[in-house]
């Protein structure tokens, strides 16, 4: 059963107590002493009535609820008239509900058996729909009754109608309205209802409500409509800084930079709280900047406002913290530790601070340096992700003694999180070498869990560090045979066929996946990439196409079009103008700061008849791959001597010509 919905199901319960203290309310109408210990000829039942009362103060388990509700059926058939059954039903719905929660519960707790999970939900739900026939007005049981019947088997009908109850019954309580709303457009398969869901959703007022309106607006291409829409509700929230940040930041993920900059120079014109505020739009400007890159201004912008902020110790760390990622954002890894180091200067113990110095000084291979970053941060806040840096930087160091003691101490601490703390032990194993220990603890751990996909994942990893292919492509074919549906395990034979040069098994099994899910850009590149090596040209051009049209800024994809357009040697395919423009977008793209890019623009130029610029940029990519990061020396060393036989080509003025790597 989806257990996302046993989640939900527990929230429920948080509003119990605000329905119990509602529904007590009633007692004082009872009778005009206010209690009945004496039997009434005219409500014969009272005395039972006073019992389940009674009862109802002191419970505390499905037992005592279940006795309050025998004792109010038996009270009203004994005879109950005016207040008192009136009470008598509120009394009765109201445990119903606290039963038919304490129910839905239940289901929320590990190991509750598929049969027995079942009857929970058909008893909840009986207590559920018999409290809201007395308690009409409250949100919280209509959402159970939706969450109930949203799981497998349930009537998908009366979860839709269930939610809308609870939308009109929850006009004071935003929180509960979103989880409707979002369930409720969940429900619709087609975007074009989603939206009509939360268009008639957003007309509450509620802002949470209109930014997904907007969201889906854009999904489904609407761009101009969702503008709209968030254009007028950074109007009604004037002076919510919070509000309008999210709406420059929906509005800058799909690109609308304009109305991002016409909203931040509105609300920085009608701001009266003074500069401090207006300072703090000018920060969303910079940032905003950033998101198109246009770094210099951004960073110019910067440098203004960090002398403003000398006195201002919260918006002088926002800035120095925005203008590290301003530096990062063109990887300019030296200037990022200097602005970090600035604002660690100004807090010394910002735990975030630490993380980003931390991460910076690994991209720069600093080990020693991270190690003491992570050491401070522990000193600062120890914590499990805390002791996994020090790991991390240890295995780079190759101290991979000192990182299995860590490990180990950290199984004893945290012994609820033996299993993540083992896998990490098998990656130590791997990178150390010792394959024989890594597979000894994975098939420990296979026994226990043959199904669990990080132990599939795991066993596949160590096969491969040994380069046995064929085993490891066996093992993931015998995984797919108990779980053919598994697509995670799909892609991961792909991937594992592609890096042993099966390219051929690659499409073959490729192919069925795309016919089912012709837009999966993972699945794409996958393709592409066996494409290429097998010299399909035709093929890999359609692919890459399709790539960059959906992310125009897929470097990669725009890069492999270039190097296909200017070093295929089917004539009828090379383009060297186009190949020209696509590699100095992705030049643009990756602030020419990879080999690779650079090696494209290079082979491009040359096809174009400019060897000067060839030779130029070929020269380029050479010093970039001597000092890139992140590559073992191996594949630095193939990547160096990759580049040394295009500079042969292009030193006697001709272009470059891929050899085609044909695989099995």
């Amino acid at each position: 059963m989806k257990r996302i919905f046993y989640a939900l199901v527990i929230f429920g319960i948080a509003v119990t107590g605000t329905l119990s203290a509602q529904e007590t309310a009633p007692s004082e109408k009872r009778s005009p002493e206010g209690s009945s210990t004496v039997a009434n000829t005219d409500n014969p039942g009272i005395g039972l009535l006073d019992q389940a009362t009674e009862a109802k103060l002191r419970a505390s388990t499905v037992a005592d609820l279940s006795q309050v509700i025998v004792l109010c059926q038996r009270a009203k058939t004994t005879g109950l008239f005016g207040d008192n059954l009136d009470y008598c039903n509120q009394l009765l719905a109201s445990t119903q509900l606290s039963r038919g929660l304490f129910l839905a519960q239940e289901l929320a707790k590990p190991g509750v058996r598929s049969g027995n999970a079942q009857e929970l939900v058909r008893r909840a739900l009986i207590d559920l729909e018999e409290a809201v026939t007395v308690i009409k007005d409250q949100p919280a049981p209509y959402m159970q009754i939706a969450l109930l019947n949203l799981l497998p088997d349930g009537n998908k009908d009366r979860a839709k109608e269930a939610l809308k109850l609870a939308l009109q019954h929850a006009n004071n309580e935003p929180e509960i309205q979103i989880r409707v709303v979002l369930l409720l457009a969940d429900l619709e398969p087609e975007a074009e209802k989603r939206a009509v869901v939360l268009e008639t959703a957003a007309q509450s007022g509620n802002p949470e409500i209109i930014m997904l309106h907007a969201l889906t607006l854009f999904e489904l291409k609407r761009n101009e409509e969702a503008q709209s829409i968030l254009k007028k509700l950074a109007l009604a929230e004037s002076g919510n800084i919070a509000r309008h940040e999210q709406i420059i930041m929906l509005l800058a993920e799909f690109k609308e930079y304009e109305s991002a900059m016409s909203i931040i120079e509105a609300m920085k014109e009608k701001s009266t709280n003074g500069e401090q505020h207006q300072h703090r739009y000018d920060l969303k400007k910079a940032a905003l900047y950033a998101k198109m890159k246009q770094y210099e201004q951004a960073l110019k912008l910067l440098g203004s406002l960090n002398e403003k902020f000398q006195g201002d110790k919260d918006l002088m760390m926002e800035t120095l913290e925005l203008r590290c990622d301003v530096h990062l954002a063109m990887e300019n890894l030296e200037e990022a530790l200097k602005e970090i180091e600035a604002a660690e200067k100004t807090n010394q113990n910002s735990p975030s601070i630490l993380e980003q110095k931390y991460d910076i000084l690994v991209g720069l291979e600093r080990y020693n340096d991270a190690l003491a970053a992570a050491k401070k941060m522990q000193s600062i806040s120890e914590s499990p992700h805390g002791f996994l840096r020090e790991i991390l930087v240890l295995i780079e160091l190759r101290e991979f003694d000192a990182a299995i003691e860590i490990v180990k101490k950290m199984q004893e601490k945290f012994p609820d999180n033996e299993t993540g703390w083992t896998i990490v032990l098998v990656d130590i194993y791997i990178k150390q070498g010792t394959y024989d220990k890594a597979m000894t603890l994975v098939e420990e751990q296979l026994k226990e869990s043959p199904d669990e996909l990080r132990w599939i994942v795991a066993k596949n990893k160590v096969l491969s560090g040994q380069k046995k292919w064929d085993e490891a492509v066996t093992w993931l074919e015998s995984c797919l045979q108990k779980e053919p549906d598994s697509k995670a395990i799909k892609l991961l034979l792909l991937e594992t066929l592609l890096i042993s040069k099966n390219y051929k098994a690659v499409r073959e099994r490729i192919k069925p996946l795309l016919a089912t899910d012709p837009n999966n850009s993972m699945l794409l590149h996958l393709d592409s990439q066996a494409a290429i090596s097998l010299g399909l040209h035709f093929d890999a051009v359609k692919i890459l196409a399709k790539l960059i049209e959906a992310d125009p800024e897929d470097y990669t994809s725009i890069n492999n079009l270039a190097w296909i357009l200017c070093t295929s040697p089917i004539d009828s395919i090379r383009n060297a103008r186009r190949a020209v423009e696509l590699a100095e977008q992705a030049g643009k793209l990756t602030n020419y700061k990879r080999a690779f890019v650079l090696s494209t623009l290079a082979a491009a130029y040359a096809e174009a008849g400019d060897f000067e610029k060839a030779r130029e940029m070929s020269l380029k990519s050479v010093d970039v791959a001597k000092k890139e990061r992140g590559k073992t020396e191996e594949e630095r060393a193939e990547l160096l001597e990759n580049l040394q036989k295009e500079w042969d080509c292009f030193k006697k003025d001709m272009p470059y010509r891929e050899l085609i790597e044909r695989g099995e």
